[in-house]
């Protein structure tokens, strides 16, 4: 569908990228990554056909339909966002268009009219079309996504212009979606969503058929999604099948390999150094000396990978609260007829670090301003305990900068005791680097300004964090220094994000608010979702077997639970013991076959790497490449077996404990 062939991108004289070969399918997922500004969106903006390349060529297969959605917002029509979602063809307003002047014209047209027989056939045709495009499903479609989304049915009346930027994203991939394109080309699709809404596009892009390209730093987004990751970084494209994690698994791996070959032909080129300095000024020996000086030059070098800069900053901890850092009790907030909160408790110890979930309208934000001290409630008690000092970063905060100064001078101001070296490390793990420090805040962005407030409190640290969305503008770099500082961090957090992983590496507690109260989860994001399925899962039931509950439980109750009836039971249990034990036969089997196949390819990978470290194999470059190429390979499938090992355990601890 788009194929790039040998392309190059430059920018100020440097490489974004060279001799890129990258073909996109039918069915195809491909995420795309890499630190801001190497050109993860530029890549995007080629295929789109809005930028072209330097050097190779960019085909797209021709009639191929492309929904795009750039990190820019673009204009609309100022008009209701449902009449703009369902704006997504120009073949049914054609058609839609059309229809209405064949109506007014057999108005007018009598059944003897010459063109009457050809205005109901041309109507007729249309009709057919329109009902096969969607035509007819179109608002109903339409309506569903915006729900998917966050948006309420009031809102579908509300003109494009009354939302803020955020939710005109939110309007704008609405549209893209429902236009079912042959291949979407997504640049940070989950920026603008929260959870819940990032969860529905999540699963609308996974049953999504055609072909979809991502740029993103969500790593659980691109975890559900996508099957091949391209990353761009430093002028290199380096592409991998699998989804995030297994391309992290692969790099470190090939890094590990490459590491290990570049020590090995050094000391063979030292090796060799040493005996042409030995013997090159020796008659005997000189033209020995000068055969391996030929040998040496003809040696192609291996170039050291180089290791992505990491910032070894430690975030400045903040004075110690009391043991109790909030307590809310009894907590009313109204907007209006809209009762938010109706008699709310919740408390909060120090080192707590709470993930707030819910669905769209719950009161997530709403509770987390109420924490903060920046928005008003109607009755109950909200309190900080001893010597807590919040600190509240939103989405879009800019109102507590100087507007005057400098980014490094804003940031330093807030750290006196802290290097400015150290400074403008941390100011560079949040994407201000070289110059950008002397940029003025005035002429900042929306993102730039919100990554510099996150900087701020970052280096001065209240001990009780209230963030909403902090992850929003940052790259995956950034988001994984954040996600160190805060699990580092000594104080108090409670935050709404979207990003799983940053729940998963820093929450000790999930609160899930919904109906105007909330209720509790101790652990992370997945700890939640696993008692949340279990619970689900406790719910149901079959239909025989609450039957069976009732019998003995109403038996038992009256005493009349016979003989019969404890004899049915031993019965039942046996059948079921013996039916459990033939699922579990063929379930110990594969294990034990995947147990062969494993110690086989371990054998196999060890084998490798004992070859690879040998300096005799730099002489057989064919056999060399050989080997770096099936060592990754290998290391794959091992990785897919442990993960079906591991689901097939669960699966038979699950089978044992049923029969047990």
């Amino acid at each position: 569908m788009i194929f790039l062939n040998n392309v190059a991108k430059y920018y100020q004289g440097k490489a974004l990228f060279e001799q890129l070969n990258l073909n996109v399918h039918r069915g195809d997922r491909v995420g795309i990554v890499g630190p801001n500004g190497a050109g993860k969106s530029t890549l995007l903006g080629m295929m789109e056909g809005i930028i072209e390349p330097d050097k190779g060529e960019v085909t797209v297969e021709k009639k191929m339909s492309i929904g795009v959605l750039h990190q820019q917002i673009i204009e609309a029509s100022d008009g209701p966002i449902l009449e703009e979602v369902m704006n997504v063809s120009d073949r049914l307003r054609q058609i839609k268009k059309r229809l209405r002047e064949l109506e007014i014209d057999l108005g007018k047209a009598t059944q003897d009219s010459e063109n009457a027989t050809d205005f109901l056939e041309e109507h007729g045709r249309l009709l057919n079309e329109f009902e096969q495009r969607g035509g007819y499903s179109l608002e109903a479609r339409a309506t569903k996504t915006l729900q998917g989304l966050g948006f309420t049915a009031d809102d579908w009346k509300r003109r494009w212009s009354e939302f803020s930027g955020g939710w005109r994203m939110r309007v704008a991939l609405a549209k893209i979606l429902l236009s079912e394109p042959d291949a979407l080309l997504l640049d940070e699709p989950t920026n603008h969503l929260d959870l819940e809404s990032l969860l529905w596009v999540e699963q609308y892009l996974a049953d999504f058929r055609g072909a979809l390209v991502i740029v993103s730093h969500d790593r659980a987004f691109l975890n559900k999604l996508v099957n091949r990751v391209v990353e761009v970084d430093a002028g290199k494209v380096i592409t991998c099948s699998g989804n995030y994690d297994d391309h992290e698994r692969t790099k470190e791996s090939q890094q590990e390999i490459l590491v290990a070959s570049y020590k090995n032909q050094q000391e063979k080129i030292k090796r060799i150094q040493k005996f042409i300095d030995q013997n090159r000024v020796k008659a005997r020996t000189a033209s020995r000396a000068q055969s391996r000086l030929k040998m040496l030059d003809k040696i192609e070098k291996i170039d050291l990978p180089t290791k992505p800069k990491r910032v070894k900053f430690t975030f400045p901890q903040p004075q110690p609260s009391g043991r109790r850092v909030l307590e809310i009790a009894g907590l009313v907030k109204r907007f209006g007829p809209n009762t938010v909160y109706d008699g709310f408790d919740f408390k909060i110890d120090r080192g707590e670090k709470i993930g707030l979930v819910g669905p769209n309208g719950a009161g997530k934000s709403t509770l987390l301003k109420i924490m903060a001290s920046v928005l008003p409630f109607d009755d109950g008690l909200v309190q900080y305990g001893h010597n807590v000092k919040a600190g509240y970063f939103a989405q879009h905060q800019s109102e507590s900068l100087n507007s005057e100064l400098t980014v490094l001078l804003e940031a330093y101001s807030v750290a006196p005791s802290v290097t400015e070296q150290e400074v403008r490390n941390i100011l560079g793990a949040f994407l201000f680097s070289g110059d950008d420090v002397f940029k003025k805040v005035k002429v900042l962005s929306g993102g730039e300004k919100s990554r510099l407030a996150l900087t701020k409190i970052l280096l001065s640290p209240p001990n009780f964090l209230l963030m909403d969305e902090p992850t929003n503008h940052l790259d995956i770099p950034s988001c994984e220094i954040l996600e160190e500082g805060l699990r580092k961090f000594t104080g108090s957090v409670v935050l709404i994000t979207h990003d799983r992983r940053l729940m998963n590496r820093v929450c000790t507690g999930i609160l899930e608010i919904h109906d105007a109260t909330g209720d509790f989860y101790p652990g992370n994001y997945d700890d939640y979702q696993f008692k949340k399925n279990l619970m689900s899962k406790e719910s149901q039931g079959t239909y025989d077997e609450v039957q069976f509950v009732r019998t003995v439980v109403q038996g038992n109750q009256t005493g009349q639970a016979t003989k019969d009836q404890r004899k049915d039971k031993k019965r039942r249990d046996a059948q079921t013991r013996q039916a459990l034990s033939k699922k579990m036969t063929p379930v110990k089997e594969q294990i034990k076959r995947i147990e062969i196949d494993m110690e086989k390819k371990e054998a196999r990978r060890k084998e490798i790497q004992d070859f690879i470290a040998d300096p005799k194999i730099y002489e057989d470059k064919e056999a060399l490449m050989s080997l770096l190429t099936e060592e990754p390979a290998i290391s794959k499938e091992i990785s897919v077996l442990e993960e079906k090992w591991e689901t097939l355990h669960t699966e038979l601890e699950a089978l044992e404990a049923e029969s047990g």
